[in-house]
């Protein structure tokens, strides 16, 4: 396929190989729900306090600048007029925003610890 939606030419299977390789019902079932996580996305007080502190230097903001823009500041991309194409883009921009936004959340909560060390010392 050439001029298509890649931006490489690639061999396509026939739709022999395609129906000798198709996963059983099961496997279809299992592709529909999302792989398990873990639900504890929070990195812990230590590790909130370093990003606090490293977005408080020259170098650090940098990083946390570039990673913001590829994070929550990317655009939304454009996909077409096909509403299965919106889905998956729609699901791939909210991942990576969600990474962004779990950095940027630490080093929220990082600051409010800071504060709070802060006051407590005498």
């Amino acid at each position: 396929m050439n001029g298509g939606p890649f931006p490489f030419s690639r061999q396509m299977m026939a739709v022999d190989q395609l129906l000798t390789a198709a996963p059983s019902w099961e496997g279809l079932n299992q592709a529909f729900f999302p792989s398990k996580v873990a639900d504890n996305f929070d990195p812990g007080d230590d590790m909130k306090l370093v990003l606090f502190h490293f977005n408080n230097t020259a170098e650090g903001r940098r990083i946390i600048e570039w990673f913001a823009d590829l994070t929550v500041r990317a655009p939304f991309p454009h996909v077409g007029s096909m509403k299965e194409s919106a889905a998956l883009a729609a699901a791939k921009h909210e991942a990576r925003t969600a990474v962004g936004y779990a950095m940027l959340r630490a080093i929220a909560e990082g600051q409010e610890l800071w504060k709070q060390q802060r006051s407590q010392d005498p």
